[in-house]
């Protein structure tokens, strides 16, 4: 961990330089704290080498600290801005996360270079800081290999986690930038365009203004959600495209399923608008749909109230964006995965007795061991959904809001239906925070990170 404290430095250097621009001298002396840290930790052990047998537990352990580390170190800056200690941590864990959550009164009394360190957190928390770990902290070893491959499509033969690191940093920093142009030329101004486009692209959801996206003209709203949309899909998908010498993009299997599932949006809202609230836009709602199936987590209103709508929304917040995006939820491919699992088990009955059929998704056996982790990972967020609505109701609030922001929180969305806001107690503001954390990185992570198993030197011999 100390070896790469430069990590730090990435996090919170460019928006302390943007405070020092705008003469916020508080704002950066409290971003100038971690960048020190950071630095001064690589500096202490520059030369002690990182082993090369980096084991699968030490990557997860060392990957839910950086995260956890991120939101503790931003502390200092929100707390400069008026913030409670409790809820600083909940805003910098909402951004490094890419949640989107806000706890704060008055942002828009913020210096801009409050925005910019809020989006530059959760630009570089939604995919980059995950890159960075592959490239910088696994190294060359066995986890670095094993780790390189999650998420990602098997077929792709990348020689080595760091080349596969710059391949999506790449993509990722090509789409923000692509779309930060277009963003700041539909709403005239460049600085306001690049922070919205970080948010959209990593699919965080933080807007430089209280009002999210209401405000802004329609086309600035179209675009803006239009970014998250890309965002959910796997930036494995642009690499390749571009690797490939601009094969189609719509030929990847992401690319396919968020179409689908765009569409699918459309129509249930076509069908049931009418129904439960024919007097909401159309438009206003269907951009604030295909934000919470993004994840992303942006607005231009008020959530609706009619339960029926409300309800499309947690199952589509559920679902997420697709593998290998910076999208939060279960994903879209683990949701294919179990729809083929459930045809696969209506068909064994069907055969006979010696046969050999294994479940199979795009052509490939599904492995035992998947199938457990994503059992797994299912159990762990209705645990963690079970406990968090039960805290919500418990303060007063309506069960269905409550589900709303649960699911909002776990699924790293940033949406909320009024329950969790500046309001919000502070011991269920840090609750709120370790939900996010831990939906964020899946749950697995953070969980093998505090079990005392973990931490255990334990011999193996024979007998």
């Amino acid at each position: 961990m100390a070896k790469h404290g430069g990590l730090a430095a990435l996090l919170f250097a460019p928006p302390m330089l943007w405070a020092l621009w705008e003469g916020e001298a508080d704002l950066a002396l409290m971003l100038a704290l971690p960048v020190v840290f950071g630095l001064a930790s690589t500096l202490l052990v520059w030369r002690i080498q990182l082993p090369g047998d980096l084991r699968g537990v030490e990557a997860m352990a060392s990957i839910a600290l950086l995260f956890l580390l991120a939101a503790i170190l931003s502390v200092p800056a929100f707390v400069a801005l008026g913030m409670s200690v409790p809820a600083a941590l909940f805003e910098g864990m909402s951004a490094i996360t890419t949640t989107g959550l806000s706890v704060a009164r008055d942002p828009d009394s913020w210096p801009f270079a409050a925005h910019f360190l809020r989006s530059w957190m959760q630009w570089i928390g939604g995919l980059a800081m995950a890159t960075a770990v592959l490239a910088l902290v696994l190294g060359p070893g066995p986890a670095a290999r094993t780790m390189g491959k999650a998420g990602l499509d098997q077929r792709n033969r990348i020689q080595s986690a760091r080349a596969q690191a710059r391949e999506l940093l790449g993509a990722y920093t090509i789409l923000t930038l692509g779309f930060a142009v277009v963003i700041s030329l539909a709403l005239g101004r460049g600085a306001e365009g690049l922070v919205l486009a970080m948010s959209a692209v990593s699919t965080g959801g933080f807007a430089p203004r209280s009002d999210s996206l209401a405000s802004y003209d329609p086309s600035v709203q179209s675009l803006v959600v239009l970014a998250c949309v890309c965002g959910a899909i796997s930036l494995l998908a642009f690499a390749q495209s571009a690797r490939r010498g601009g094969t189609p993009i719509w030929a990847a299997p992401s690319v396919r399923r968020v179409a689908v599932m765009t569409l699918l949006c459309a129509v249930l809202l076509a069908v049931l608008r009418p129904i439960a609230a024919p007097e909401a836009a159309y438009l206003d709602t269907f951009l604030n749909l295909l934000s919470a199936f993004s994840t992303a987590g942006f607005s231009t209103g008020a959530m609706p109230v009619a339960p029926a709508l409300l309800g499309l929304f947690v199952i589509v917040m559920l679902i997420g964006g697709d593998r290998g995006s910076t999208a939060g939820g279960i994903k879209l491919w683990r949701i294919s995965i179990l729809g083929r699992a459930m045809r696969h088990a209506l068909t064994l009955p069907r055969l006979p007795d010696r046969a050999v059929s294994p479940l199979r998704h795009h052509g490939n056996p599904v492995k035992d061991t998947f199938l457990v982790a994503m059992l797994g990972l299912l159990v762990l967020y209705s645990l963690s959904a079970t406990a968090m609505w039960t805290m919500f109701v418990t303060l007063g609030h309506p069960p269905l809001a409550s589900l709303f922001d649960t699911v909002s929180a776990l699924s790293t969305v940033g949406l909320s239906a009024g329950v969790i806001g500046p309001d919000l107690p502070p011991a269920a503001q840090i609750a709120v925070a370790i939900g996010m954390w831990l939906g964020r990185l899946e749950f697995i992570a953070v969980l093998v990170l505090v079990l005392p198993g973990t931490w255990a030197r334990r011999r193996f011999g024979k007998g």
